[in-house]
């Protein structure tokens, strides 16, 4: 509901009643200009809030039941996915709406192409690997046992991921076991890379070939939790975790007295973006901008911790190309109504004042052209911007 003027509030000055015509004049004249003003800055400025309302009113839908594939239970996924659907419950469409566990990216996506899903379901999922879903490389690539995935959209922007590299800290180390201090030090060692379909694996991968060149790693499989009991116990020598920032279990471990670091990564992120290119420049499906924009860890994300740089993975908001265009309506304005409340679900008194990203990353993104907005999402962001993402063009 758009937000009302103190002139339009009764008990604020005088009523529109009682205006003199100079006044009327002086308001109208105002109002003209700011519409003037919004409309030459292309009405991109960040501190506009989101049409509320939009969609107007209830709206004619094929859903009753709607899932939200998120990640395990407790990662930032699934606590993004628990605001959206509190939110879509209580929109007038009456939506029952299930937030539903699993393994991560690879698998949410691979759910949306599923035809029992097609139409009713929405996914978070790293961007990233939604691209790579899209033209069948990395672990979507037949020789390595996927396929191409067709027919993803996007809504917009959910969180962004930051990859960690979690090690014990140095002298915590088993005896006789060498302490990780730099992520060439892992060369040849056991790591814990997350769940074969996971994010974490793919962009986990990437950072094997472009920064431990020559090496042989032996990777285990599953969740951040199973690798994390691995480490304490000196089975692993790292764990890979893509996900938010201060993630719960890795606050907890450290509220527990275990002694980890994160190592920092800053080195690589120029070489995974050169990894990027060299998959996607070649075929033509190349645009330019930034996919992994630079990432920080400290103290306030992890106490104890010491400050580092790491690579951030933006996620989005997913669904099928034929999904309820009601569905994608509403879903779409409820991602940016009150980020406050996304922020606490997701980092609770937020001592590192993370943000959720707004609306117009759809337009700084690179990302939002190699995977399309949804066409029922697209009106969300023209109705607001009067323009949606120029690709290059």
């Amino acid at each position: 509901m758009p937000t009302e003027s103190r002139l339009d509030r009764p008990g604020h000055g005088q009523s529109s009643a009682t205006l003199t015509t100079l006044q009327r004049v002086t308001v109208v004249g105002l109002v003209a200009l700011s519409v003037a003003v919004a409309i030459g800055l292309g009405l991109t400025a960040r501190d506009d809030p989101p049409d509320t309302a939009w969609p107007p009113e209830r709206q004619a839908t094929s859903c009753h039941d709607v899932k939200i594939f998120t990640g395990q239970v407790g990662s930032p996924y699934n606590r993004f996915a628990r605001v959206l659907r509190t939110r879509l419950q209580a929109a007038p469409e009456h939506w029952d709406v299930e937030v539903v566990p699993t393994g991560g990216s690879a698998e949410n996506i691979y759910h949306l192409e599923e035809q029992q899903y097609r139409t009713c379901s929405l996914a978070l999922a790293q961007l990233g690997t939604t691209v790579d879903a899209g033209s069948a490389v990395n672990q979507f690539s037949p020789q390595r046992g996927g396929h191409l995935v067709e027919g993803l959209r996007t809504l917009g922007p959910a969180h962004d991921d930051l990859l960690h590299v979690i090690v014990r800290a140095p002298g915590s180390s088993p005896a006789g076991t060498a302490d990780v201090r730099t992520f060439a030090d892992l060369c040849d060692r056991a790591i814990a890379a997350g769940p074969p379909a996971s994010g974490t694996r793919q962009i986990g991968t990437v950072l094997i070939r472009v920064g431990l060149p020559g090496c042989s790693p032996r990777l285990e499989d599953g969740t951040i939790d199973d690798g994390l009991r691995l480490l304490v116990a000196g089975a692993v020598d790292a764990v890979f975790w893509a996900g938010g920032a201060g993630t719960e279990r890795i606050r907890t471990e450290l509220a527990n007295g275990v002694k980890l670091q994160v190592l920092d990564l800053a080195q690589f992120r120029d070489a995974i973006m050169a990894d990027w290119e060299k998959v996607y420049h070649p075929p033509g499906r190349y645009f330019p901008g930034t996919v992994f924009p630079p990432g920080h860890l400290g103290p306030r994300d992890y106490p104890g911790m010491t400050d580092v740089d790491t690579v951030s993975l933006p996620n989005g908001v997913l669904a099928h190309e034929q999904a309820d265009p009601a569905l994608v309506r509403r879903a779409t304005g409820d991602l940016f109504v009150d980020p406050a409340e996304y922020e606490q679900a997701l980092w609770g008194d937020n001592p590192a004042g993370r943000r959720v990203p707004d609306a117009l990353t759809v337009y700084e993104s690179p990302l939002f052209c190699y995977v399309p907005l949804h066409p029922a999402a697209a009106e969300y962001y023209r109705l607001r911007f009067h323009r949606g993402p120029d690709c290059g063009r």
